[in-house]
């Protein structure tokens, strides 16, 4: 989300050097003076026009849309022969692990203002179609298990598989950590295609 422009403050300190005449009139800051920096608000407005104008930012909207399509129907994405893979906790929570692999690898693969542009229509098409999903997949609960799994930028997928399964309310149950892992892994490489597949310049 982009910040709100910060006003630079007053008295900047620019001095007018006059030579002999006025079109020798010259600004220039004051001795010792360092240019202002540009701010992170400054910096993702700027960075936000730029992608508009080479059509990035609509690419991030279709991108966005896509993985929403893939979501709501996730479950042609991965076939399983597991009974237990389609009982109704469980298939919640392949749809909990799939919008936080997806958020991770648009932030890991694509510059902040592209990902967040995708990330918030997906998020904005999952709260319209349901709303009580979009409160269950943003669990602050549920996804710190995904969170403790991803610690240096790195998921451990035994890990993953264990926090699916504890997801799942079966933290033992080897089937639901194999099945954790190989979500995440078929997740992973369904949103690297996606992102691929959109040609961003």
């Amino acid at each position: 989300m982009l910040c709100n422009l910060q006003i630079r403050p007053k008295n900047t300190g620019l001095l007018l050097a006059v030579a002999s005449d006025d079109s020798d009139m010259k600004i220039v800051p004051p001795f010792g003076a360092a240019s202002v920096p540009e701010d992170d608000g400054e910096k993702a407005a700027r960075e936000f026009v730029v992608q508009k104008e080479n059509g990035n930012i609509d690419k991030a909207y279709g991108l966005g849309n896509r993985i929403a399509d893939v979501f709501f129907d996730e479950n042609g994405l991965f076939s399983v022969s597991d009974e237990t893979a389609l009982q109704p906790l469980v298939l919640l929570q392949r749809k909990i692990l799939f919008a936080f692999v997806a958020d991770a690898v648009l932030g890991a693969e694509l510059p902040s203002v592209l990902a967040e542009t995708a990330s918030q229509r997906f998020s904005a098409r999952m709260q319209g179609a349901d709303s009580d999903l979009f409160d269950k997949v943003n669990d602050p609960k549920t996804l710190s298990y995904y969170l403790l799994c991803t610690k240096k930028g790195k998921p451990q997928f035994e890990n993953i598989g264990r926090a699916f399964a504890r997801s799942c309310c079966e933290e033992d149950n080897e089937n639901l950590r194999a099945l954790g892992e190989s979500l995440h892994r078929e997740y992973t490489d369904a949103c690297k295609k996606m992102i691929k597949d959109t040609h961003f310049v």
